[in-house]
């Protein structure tokens, strides 16, 4: 019943959204082992996407739900109340086109990000949001895409304005590349079915603590973040025209996870992580490669 659902809001939008991120359903698991550390972490991500056609551009509305766990070992502060997080998040966004070549994307959302210990609070709600400009490029066959603009994210661990810019190029059937902040990735193709991607991905983690934690005698957190850097490689695997699951697998060379105060500008405990290895794997609904087989079909 979920899928036919979720295959129905696809092909309701199917026109408006080829030109945009086809991702409308994806659930994901990440699990990163112990450092030398003592604390392992996993994630779990489910996202929604329902884009609508207006006369002028596309809405999108946007649910997910993320669940983090921790598990420590060896930690000298009490932790009972850092081993769950939660975030529920709701987007809104509208890209309206200027001409052939450009367009406006603006966003915002709202979120629930918390252990959620004690009873939701304002303290609990995380605000986002960004606008960016979009040029296409290229050729039909090798299109290239460049985005810039602002956005109040958590990119870096806490919320604050971060530029957002990249370049995407399709050189070949083959063979794209993007470059940027957050992402940078190479992807090969083998074909239909199965490629192969590169990135260097950076992801921002913050959510409060319901109830603060006496981090040390005089120190007391009411905030945790979390920002990591990592190298890995991507496989995907396109079970039909729609459905793929993927594998992600690497190297966390960077991370940093600490406790704050109450605004968010001093650290109350630093656990000192090390680099880690991670894997992801997961599976999506998109609209890609189903876009492309019914353009072909109305071109014959």
């Amino acid at each position: 019943m979920y899928k036919k659902l979720i295959i129905l809001i696809a092909f309701m939008s199917i026109k408006g959204y080829s030109q945009f991120d086809r991702n409308l359903f994806s659930i994901e698991y990440t699990l990163a082992p112990m450092s030398n550390n003592g604390v392992t972490f996993s994630k779990t991500d489910v996202k929604l996407k329902i884009p609508t056609k207006l006369k002028k551009g596309i809405l999108f509305n946007s649910l997910g739900f993320s669940y983090y766990q921790l598990d420590y070992f060896d930690i000298n502060i009490n932790t009972k109340d850092l081993g769950k997080f939660y975030g529920i998040n709701y987007g809104l966004a509208y890209i309206y086109p200027l001409s052939d070549k450009w367009k406006i994307s603006t966003r915002g959302g709202i979120s629930i990000i918390s252990n959620l210990a004690n009873s939701i609070s304002s303290d609990d709600l995380l605000f986002r949001g960004g606008i960016t400009a979009i040029k296409k490029g290229g050729t039909l066959n090798n299109p290239s895409k460049f985005i810039f603009g602002l956005g109040y994210t958590t990119f870096l661990g806490t919320p604050r304005i971060l530029p957002i810019i990249s370049y995407n190029k399709q050189l070949n059937e083959k063979f794209s590349y993007g470059i940027g902040f957050p992402n940078t990735f190479a992807k090969y193709k083998f074909n239909k079915q199965k490629s192969l991607k590169l990135g260097l991905w950076l992801n921002g983690f913050y959510a409060n603590l319901s109830n603060p934690i006496n981090a040390t005698a005089t120190k007391t957190s009411h905030k945790v973040t979390f920002r990591t850097v990592s190298l890995g490689l991507e496989y995907n695997y396109w079970m039909d025209d729609m459905w793929a699951i993927f594998i992600k697998g690497g190297y966390s060379f960077y991370n940093k996870y600490e406790l704050l105060d109450n605004n968010a500008h001093n650290t109350t405990y630093d656990f000192g992580l090390g680099p880690t290895p991670f894997f992801s794997t997961g599976i999506k609904l998109n609209l890609k490669n189903k876009f492309k087989n019914k353009k072909k079909n109305d071109t014959q």
